[in-house]
């Protein structure tokens, strides 16, 4: 099972994460709550294997056993909305039209049209970036999936679709989450894990 063993993390003299330890099944909901600057998106870099300097040991994480979807929606900003999910997403051998049609049906859920899909990132709306961000960490099969403030720019139906989603994904595997929405932590019924300062 995954897990983080006395996580310790400072960055110079302040010290974002104290002695932080935790146990996850393979699968399921768990939200990260705290205030802003306690950590939680430090400890999702961790988990990630983007953060490397800490203490502690984990587990069942690491770059190629999780997925993530920043803030910050990070996308090839040459490349159309389906490209970066058809580029990234998807291992090296699974065929080329069996990823376009998953990247596309993925993106129609999520509310695109055909001639969305084709736009770059500059294109884009701030909503629509963050959803084609969270269909490329969605999209991309690992045992941990890594959310940060996923809905944070999202309407309230687009939202209730991505939650939707999120608890399909948690049925298969383990799903970390920053968020400070309390609905959000409700509907989803997510295990709640508070992260102290």
């Amino acid at each position: 099972m995954p897990s983080l063993n006395s996580i310790n993390k400072s960055f110079g003299e302040k010290e974002v994460i104290r002695d932080f330890s935790y146990t996850f099944p393979d699968t399921g909901i768990y939200a990260l709550t705290g205030k802003s600057g306690s950590g939680k998106t430090t400890l999702l870099r961790i988990m990630a294997g983007l953060e490397k300097s800490f203490d502690g040991s984990m587990e069942g994480f690491g770059r190629s056993r999780t997925s993530i979807c920043f803030q910050e929606h990070r996308l090839f900003p040459r490349l159309s909305a389906l490209k970066n999910l058809t580029e990234v997403s998807f291992a090296e051998d699974i065929p080329r039209d069996v990823r376009r049609k998953s990247a596309e049906d993925m993106l129609i859920r999520l509310g695109f049209s055909s001639s969305d899909m084709l736009l770059t990132p500059a294109s884009l709306s701030g909503g629509m970036r963050q959803r084609v961000a969270l269909a490329r960490a969605i999209l991309r099969d690992t045992p941990v999936l890594l959310l940060d403030e996923a809905t944070k720019e999202l309407d309230s139906a687009l939202r209730d679709t991505v939650l939707s989603m999120i608890s399909e994904q948690a049925k298969k595997r383990l799903v970390i989450m920053v968020t400070h929405r309390e609905d959000e932590i409700a509907a989803l019924g997510a295990v709640r894990i508070p992260i102290e300062e």
